[in-house]
């Protein structure tokens, strides 16, 4: 969902999307090139641990940089990524931010945090604040080769910001938009010595909610010390601190349009009937004093040698605590027919909506281990490098839940909810327990052998042991053998594809790409029987980088096919099945263009075609052939700006954003529209590194929905309605 808008200054320059962080593994620094389309040449870190460039990496990646981010508003990582070719968000109760790229969504994505893995996706993931970002790095596809499990459609990184020795510098943010939504922050970076610096970045968000009663609001702190005593070796020790309230909107529920009449057009068609209605829009269904908080801390640090021109060793080391909790309403079923009751035996009015309580609490410890080599040399004549290395993390997870006996625990009117408190039912108490220990070694070696000046072969291959201990504990506090499991997996997986210069700024590749890893949904929540072997999956992809007119236009195009077995996917807020396989395969093209210092042109579009094979998510329903939940046929994004328009300080733009139609349940008895989104942003530089933004965020006022959770099939997810912000950005 997005709660908030952070709006930010723009020198007179217009910026790529496809803009590659200028990021080696040993530097990581970041510059941004102005007037011109970012150039492909540069390497982000999310390639991987070669130091290849965007234009020789036969991968789809794409870096949305921070002054983009700054340009259109993204408050949040989630929306940032979403301006990617392809890729869309969207929440649910449990999983309030989550992706969705190449067919693929929730925990088939890998979400990660300055490169390292927190655990399941749409367990653990949180919005993040972009102000303390630097970049965030989408890599498309499966790359269990890089990363390990759980990245089959594509991998997310959010990256910090590093401190840098120049001079000193600061940066602040403040805004007020719609919805009482304010966001806030100050940061800097300061060289202590010539070889130490250090920088620290505070971010606040907060709102009422475009559904009022949602209050969202978040507080993270981020802190990076950078020791640099010679050139041959670096030290980076960073905190980062994140407490938060996520939206406890939860969904807007469907109801029998043949009983209620009134229905809200736009927004969806079922051939069951099923609709929203115009009353119920806007309209808050949760309890008077949710829960949906969180506390994360993450110290890491990282360490780079350089023994010689051609060797360097890298090592990671990081811990990871969090603590979560959830305690909602949290699925609202329409009431079409008396004979319904609630927990305390009253029987429920025929057209109430029906609510569940759910609560959870999560205590997280991980910690974790990656050193790796890099080598140059040459085999038989020919450039090659090769980076060998292992990683090792060990994952405690302690889960408590709770749920009443009742199938209703109370209910609402669908005009008027009037709230209600979280309550305290029978059979909530005492809590499940559900304690996850996970421990994971692997070694992987990445490879680039130089042919020919025009031609590079890359490969990748890595191996893992993991062991998954699941046990689950009954309300008296006895061991649940009966659903409890241990298993010891060993994923092997790898990659190779060649990449061909046409010319020094045309490239051709292909790659075919393998992942075995955790099937599809989140394990924390598998039991005994429901989880039997990992997925396997294969893609194969081919496709063309190039940049023209001096650097000033860049263009990528890409056409992928893959293919996935023995799916596990989520058929309940706590319950997962082994349901069959999916096929997705498409294209996805990306274009930038810098007319002249006035002038630029951003856009992309992706064509994604989403298939169920054999597929049965429950005993009532087979999917086999259907169209995966969420998938849009087509999405599409495309930027204007004009720059210091009329020779004045000024900015303006305007960006529009189309996600086709897409089903929303397993049995596809459910369309969400399709939708257009289109916002128009202002920037008055009114003082050297002062801007003053001023943005309406969609602007046409549409009514859509962004989301569809396959494990709460009674609501949908409305999308933010027309807003609007205006912020003041220094950075100096």
């Amino acid at each position: 969902m997005r709660n908030f808008r952070l709006i930010g200054s723009l020198p007179f320059a217009a910026f790529s999307l496809v803009s590659p962080a200028l990021a080696t593994p040993q530097t990581e620094e970041y510059v941004t090139a102005h007037g011109k389309a970012q150039s492909l040449k540069n390497s982000p870190v999310i390639g991987g641990r070669l130091g290849l460039s965007v234009q020789h990496n036969p991968a789809t990646i794409n870096i949305i940089q921070r002054s983009l981010m700054e340009q259109r508003g993204y408050a949040h990582a989630e929306e940032a990524a979403d301006s990617a070719p392809g890729v869309s968000s969207g929440g649910s109760p449990g999983s309030p931010a989550q992706f969705m790229m190449r067919g693929f969504s929730g925990s088939q994505i890998l979400i990660l945090r300055d490169g390292i893995y927190y655990g399941p996706t749409t367990m653990v993931n949180r919005p993040l604040n972009t102000f303390n970002l630097e970049s965030v790095q989408v890599l498309k596809g499966p790359s269990s080769v890089l990363y390990g499990q759980g990245a089959v459609g594509g991998t997310v990184d959010m990256r910090t910001r590093d401190p840098v020795f120049d001079a000193p510098h600061a940066n602040a943010l403040v805004s007020y938009g719609s919805f009482n939504t304010w966001n806030a922050g100050v940061g800097g970076s300061i060289p202590i010595t010539k070889t130490l610096a250090i920088r620290s970045d505070f971010s606040r968000t907060s709102s009422d909610g475009y559904v009022k009663g949602a209050d969202p609001h978040s507080n993270d702190f981020t802190t990076t010390l950078l020791w640099h005593p010679n050139r041959s070796f670096s030290a980076r020790l960073s905190v980062d601190y994140l407490t938060d309230q996520l939206s406890t909107y939860y969904g807007t529920p469907l109801v029998n349009l043949g009983q209620t009449g009134d229905a809200a057009g736009g927004l969806l068609h079922s051939s069951t009937g099923l609709g929203v209605t115009k009353s119920s829009l806007w309209k808050y269904y949760n309890v008077r004093d949710p829960k949906a908080g969180s506390v994360n801390a993450t110290p890491t640090l990282h360490l780079s040698w350089t023994l010689s021109p051609h060797v360097t060793l890298h090592n990671k080391s990081y811990f990871i605590y969090a603590k979560r909790r959830w305690n909602n309403a949290e699925a609202y079923s329409y009431i079409s027919q008396a004979g319904s009751t609630d927990a305390a035996g009253n029987p429920i009015t025929q057209g109430s909506i029906g609510r569940d309580r759910f609560y959870v609490y999560q205590n997280q410890h991980q910690v974790g281990d990656t050193i790796d080599g890099q080598f140059d040399f040459h085999i038989l004549g020919f450039k090659n490098r090769v980076v060998v290395g292992g990683d090792a993390y060990y994952l405690r997870f302690i889960r408590n839940r709770g749920f009443p006996d009742a199938t209703y625990a109370d209910s609402v009117s669908l005009t008027s909810p009037d709230g209600g408190s979280t309550g305290d039912f029978a059979g909530e108490f005492p809590y499940r327990k559900s304690p996850t220990t996970m421990l994971d070694a692997g070694i992987f070696m990445e490879d680039v052998l130089t042919l020919r000046k025009d031609l590079r072969l890359v490969g990748g291959f890595r191996y893992d042991w993991l062991s998954l201990n699941r046990q689950n504990f009954n309300q008296n506090d006895s061991f649940s053998a009966a659903s409890s499991f241990k298993g010891h997996y060993n994923p092997s997986n790898f990659r190779i594809g060649p990449v061909y210069d046409l010319t020094d700024n045309i490239s051709l590749y292909g790659v075919y790409t393998t992942a075995e890893d955790p099937p599809g949904s989140n394990l924390f929540t598998a039991n005994r029987g429901q989880f039997t072997r990992l997925s396997t999956s294969r893609q194969g992809e081919i496709g063309l980088k190039a940049t023209a007119l001096g650097g000033r236009a860049t263009t990528t195009l890409s056409l992928f096919d893959i293919r996935r077995a023995h799916v596990l996917v989520s058929t309940g807020p706590d319950t997962v099945a082994t349901a069959g396989s999916q096929k997705s395969r498409g294209v996805e093209w990306q274009g930038d263009i810098t007319f002249n210092k006035h002038w630029s042109l951003s856009g992309n579009v992706a064509y994604t075609y989403s298939r169920y094979g054999n597929f049965q998510p429950s005993a009532t329903i087979n999917a086999s052939g259907n169209k995966v939940p969420d998938v849009p046929a087509v999405t599409a994004n495309l930027w204007a700006v004009w720059s210091r328009a009329a020779n004045l300080p000024l900015d303006l733009g305007a960006g529009m954003r189309y996600v086709s139609e897409r089903k929303g349940n397993y049995a596809n008895t459910l369309s969400l529209n399709d939708y257009a989104l289109v916002n128009v942003f202002a920037g008055w530089h009114a003082y050297h590194g002062v801007t003053v933004y001023g943005r309406i965020d969609n602007l046409a006022n549409k009514h859509f929905i962004q989301w569809a959770d396959t494990s709460y099939p009674s609501e949908v997810m409305l999308g933010a309605p027309r807003s609007f912000s205006i912020s003041l950005q220094a950075g100096f």
